[in-house]
């Protein structure tokens, strides 16, 4: 029976002391593989030149890298049994092999593979196929990405390709490989397998020199200014990217719809409470007028309806998009 003297147990707080002592933040001195296909090269500039500026990672990233942390030898056995299973059999070697090529060195690019995927081709006689990269998906976003292209879908898998390109490179492959495990059952894992783009890599290494050269100078390159991603970035508040919208954006500090913009953002859109917050903040908000918000970024776009019935006719609709940067807590 809990009694008015039971001490009163804050799990939230306490795993998020233990977050706090695993976050930690130190300047790069080299264009990293793992983030050098980013479309952003001032953020790839920022994260070498001003490092110390980057938004702290939430404590919900932070439980995903350490998630990611403690999984990495699970995955690893689970995989290991796979292998040694399969007829032929295959096997993972040279995980966490630093690059060290001469090309890749003179355009100041590091990073570390996963290590390189083997074929048994006769008892005891191992064949290089390329280089392979574990990455873990969560459930939603496993399903969909099967192919190459599906890379694309998603900022965070777009970098997949260059990073797994520009180590083939380096260890002078020509395959490239990722094993793409379901965080929700380790047991669903897809190998996805594309060769070595050598035209691809080269525009890598132009972006390398870009950066390196924009260091030497002190002067960040453009950014993208995109009201898509910069909300998202680690640097978006130190960045203040000038984003365009349909040119007529204005700052609001209307504190009404900023608080119903925050419910929203709070609650889930099965929530009863979701549909009557998207009437009152419609009614706030004038069609056609992009408008910022706190930290709400409101944009319309205008498009154009053809309808081809009994009596052909053309109308204008708007589509607003909301973007929400990430809280300061």
């Amino acid at each position: 029976m809990i009694t008015a003297t039971t001490p009163t147990i804050d799990l939230t707080a306490s795993l998020s002391a233990v977050l706090a002592m695993k976050k930690h933040s130190q300047q790069c001195h080299v264009n990293r593989i793992s983030a050098l296909d980013d479309p952003c090269l001032r953020r790839l500039y920022y994260m070498r030149a001003a490092w110390d500026k980057a938004r702290p990672v939430d404590d919900g990233l932070q439980g995903i890298f350490e998630t990611g942390t403690i999984l990495e030898p699970v995955i690893g056995r689970i995989v290991s049994e796979a292998g040694m299973a399969a007829s032929p059999r295959w096997r993972i070697v040279g995980s966490q092999t630093p690059t060290s090529d001469a090309l890749l060195k003179q355009y100041q690019i590091s990073g570390s593979i996963d290590g390189f995927l083997q074929v048994e081709t006769a008892p005891g006689a191992w064949l290089t196929l390329g280089v392979v990269d574990v990455k873990t998906m969560s459930g939603n976003i496993w399903p969909r990405v099967k192919t190459y292209d599906d890379l694309a879908r998603y900022p965070w898998t777009r970098k997949y390709r260059g990073q797994v390109m520009l180590y083939a490179l380096a260890h002078n492959v020509e395959m490239c490989y990722l094993l793409l495990v379901n965080k929700q059952n380790l047991y669903q894992i897809r190998l996805l397998a594309f060769p070595l783009d050598l035209a691809y890599c080269e525009g890598l290494l132009t972006k390398a020199k870009a950066i390196n050269d924009a260091i030497v100078a002190g002067e960040a390159p453009d950014g993208i200014d995109d009201p898509d991603v910069c909300p998202k970035c680690q640097f978006y508040s130190f960045c203040a990217p000038d984003i365009t919208t349909g040119g007529n954006l204005i700052v609001s500090d209307n504190e009404e719809l900023e608080a119903v913009l925050e419910r929203l953002d709070e609650l889930s859109p099965a929530a009863t409470e979701y549909g009557e917050l998207e009437d009152l903040r419609d009614k706030m908000l004038v069609e056609g007028q992009d408008v910022a918000c706190g930290r709400f970024l409101v944009t319309w776009k205008e498009l154009t309806v053809s309808r081809k019935a009994a009596e052909a006719s053309t109308s204008t609709q708007w589509r607003k998009k909301i973007v929400a940067t990430p809280r300061q807590d």
